[in-house]
């Protein structure tokens, strides 16, 4: 898993896609969480509009996912865990008709499942 914080790109103009990863200190439930997410997106992305929050395929039950469609016809992925006393969260940002970028997808299951025991 990576450090506290990490960052990836790729494409430039209408085309770009960014990935981020942050680890810090929660003391909620994944509940608390999703909602602590919705908000903090509703409230510093002006426009953003939440389609859905569901569970994350890869480990139900333990992660979510909160799709939202942003201005400049941009979809936003905020992928969100609890995890041994910290708040895990993915943010990936691409065009809204752009498929996944299946490194995305193993970088976000990296991030929020837990490993197994």
């Amino acid at each position: 898993m990576p450090g506290p914080s990490s960052a990836w790109s790729s494409g430039s103009g209408a085309a770009a896609q960014e990935y981020t990863f942050t680890r810090r200190p929660f003391d909620g439930t994944l509940q608390d969480l999703a909602s602590t997410v919705t908000i903090d997106v509703l409230l510093h992305q002006r426009g953003a509009r939440l389609g859905r929050s569901t569970p994350f395929g890869p480990c139900p039950g333990a992660a979510g996912v909160a799709t939202f469609s942003v201005p400049g016809s941009r979809r936003l992925d905020e992928g969100f865990a609890v995890r041994d006393g910290a708040a895990i969260r993915t943010s990936y940002v691409r065009p809204a008709g752009a498929a996944e970028d299946p490194n995305v997808i193993d970088a976000m299951k990296n991030a929020l499942c837990a490993p197994p025991a």
